[in-house]
C-alpha cells in the first residue's frame, strides 16, 4: 500500500466514550503511514490532519437521533459511500461495525475494493441498549451479518466478542481474527494525583475512592454500583461517576432514594479521566456489556485495583474471580469494596492481580493493525 493510497471510513458523527476514542485511533493509525484517510459523517469529527479529509452528509433533521434520522441515513450513506468510491478510487474501506460494513457493501462488491471490518461491540449492542429500538433488533442483526459476510477482513477487540459474532452467524462459520485493545504505560506522581483529587473533590484525606467512567445509558448497568454505596458501605467509602447521558436523571433520584448521595460524586463528562484514575483507590466496572471498555485499560494502567461484573468481556481482562461480581450483585461488590478497606492484604492482593493482568494490554496497536492490514491488501493485489 503506498503512502498516497486512499482509505474511507464513515462513522456518523464523533461521541464522548471509548468506542469513538477506538475509532479515532484507527484513523491515526492509517494516517501516521502516510496514507490519505476520507470520512463520511453528518458532522465533523473534532480532530484534523493533512491527509483527513472530511465529507459531511446533509441530512433533513437537525437532530441526529429518532426514526427519520436514521431511515435516512442508512438510505443515503451507501449511495454517498459509492459516489465518492467512483470519484476517489479508494484503496480499502475500513469500517467500524458490521453496520457499517453493510452501508459500504455496494461499493465493495461493485468496485472490488477490500473492506476490513471491525468488531468492537457484541451483536445486537445497539438495539439491546435503546428500549426504543427494540423493535428493529431483528433488521439490524440482518444488516449486521450481511456486512460481515461482504467484508474481507473481521477483526475483534477481544475473544468474548469473536465467539458471540461466530454464534451469531451460525455453526461453522470463521475467519474473525482478534486484535485486543491496548493501553499505554503510564509514569506519574501518585501522591500528587491523590492530593490533588481530594482537593478538587473536598473528601477526607482517609477516604477510600471508588470510581468508574463510562455513558450513563442503561448497558452500564451504574444502578448496581449505586445501590451498593445504599447498603452497609464502609464509612470512608466514596464513590465517583464520571460520564454522562440519558441515565442521569434518573441514577441521581436512585442515589437520593437510597440514601447514598452524600457518598457519589456526579462529575459529569471529564478531560482529565486519567489523573482522576491515578488519585483513586479503587476502579469498578458493572457493565451488562461491553466491547473491551477503554476505561477499564486505563484505570489498571494507573495502577489502581479493578473489580468487574462477571460478564465475558470483562473477565477476560480481570481473570482473578476475586474481582469479579456478578450483574445484579450489588450486595457482593459491596462486600468486596469494604473488604478492600479493611484488609491491606486483600487490597494488594487484588492490586496486584490487576497489573499482571493489564501487562498483556500493553503493546504497539496502531503497527499491528497496520501491518495486518497491508498483508490483507498485499493478499488482495
Amino acid at each position: 500500500m503506498t503512502n498516497t493510497a486512499k482509505i474511507l471510513t464513515i462513522y456518523y458523527k464523533h461521541k464522548r466514550g471509548g468506542f469513538c476514542k477506538r475509532i479515532k485511533m484507527i484513523i491515526e493509525a492509517y494516517l501516521e503511514k502516510g496514507w490519505e484517510v476520507h470520512y463520511i459523517a453528518v458532522a465533523p469529527y473534532p480532530y484534523e490532519h493533512r491527509n483527513l479529509v472530511q465529507h459531511i452528509l446533509p441530512t433533513p433533521v437537525s437532530r441526529h437521533d429518532g426514526i427519520i434520522f436514521w431511515s435516512y441515513f442508512f438510505l443515503a450513506a451507501p449511495v454517498y459511500a459509492f459516489i465518492l468510491g467512483v470519484k476517489h478510487r479508494f484503496a480499502l474501506i475500513s469500517s467500524v461495525s458490521p453496520l457499517y460494513a453493510w452501508i459500504c457493501a455496494p461499493t465493495r462488491q461493485i468496485l472490488k475494493v477490500p473492506m476490513v471490518t471491525f468488531l468492537l461491540t457484541k451483536p445486537r449492542f445497539t438495539t439491546d441498549c435503546h428500549e426504543p429500538y427494540q423493535a428493529l433488533a431483528g433488521i439490524e442483526v440482518l444488516m449486521g451479518k450481511t456486512g460481515i459476510k461482504a467484508s474481507s477482513l473481521l477483526i475483534a477487540n477481544s475473544h468474548a466478542c469473536r465467539d458471540e459474532w461466530t454464534r451469531q452467524m451460525g455453526k461453522g462459520y470463521g475467519g474473525i481474527e482478534v486484535h485486543p485493545n491496548n493501553i499505554e504505560r503510564m509514569t506519574f506522581d501518585r501522591r500528587q494525583q491523590r492530593e490533588k483529587l481530594l482537593k478538587e473533590f473536598s473528601l477526607a484525606s482517609d477516604s477510600f475512592v471508588v470510581v468508574t467512567s463510562s455513558i450513563l445509558e442503561p448497558h452500564k448497568n451504574i444502578e448496581t454500583l449505586i445501590k451498593a454505596f445504599g447498603l452497609n458501605i464502609h464509612p470512608r467509602a466514596v464513590l465517583i461517576i464520571i460520564g454522562d447521558g440519558e441515565q442521569k436523571g434518573e441514577l441521581t433520584r436512585l442515589a437520593d432514594k437510597l440514601a447514598a448521595a452524600k457518598k457519589i460524586i456526579f462529575a459529569g463528562w471529564r478531560n482529565d479521566v486519567v489523573d482522576i484514575f491515578q488519585g483513586a483507590d479503587m476502579f469498578a466496572l458493572p457493565s451488562r456489556r461491553e466491547g473491551m471498555s477503554e476505561a477499564l485499560l486505563e484505570a489498571g494502567a494507573c495502577g489502581i485495583p479493578c473489580l468487574v461484573s462477571a460478564i465475558p468481556e470483562n473477565m477476560e481482562v480481570i481473570r482473578e474471580t476475586a474481582q469479579h461480581f456478578p450483574v445484579e450483585g450489588a450486595e457482593i461488590l459491596a462486600g468486596k469494596i469494604n473488604q478492600a478497606i479493611e484488609d491491606p492484604k486483600f487490597y494488594a492482593l487484588l492490586r496486584e492481580n490487576t497489573q499482571q493482568d493489564i501487562q498483556r494490554y500493553i503493546f504497539n496497536w496502531k503497527e499491528n493493525l497496520t501491518e495486518r492490514v497491508e498483508s490483507l491488501l498485499k493478499d488482495k493485489a
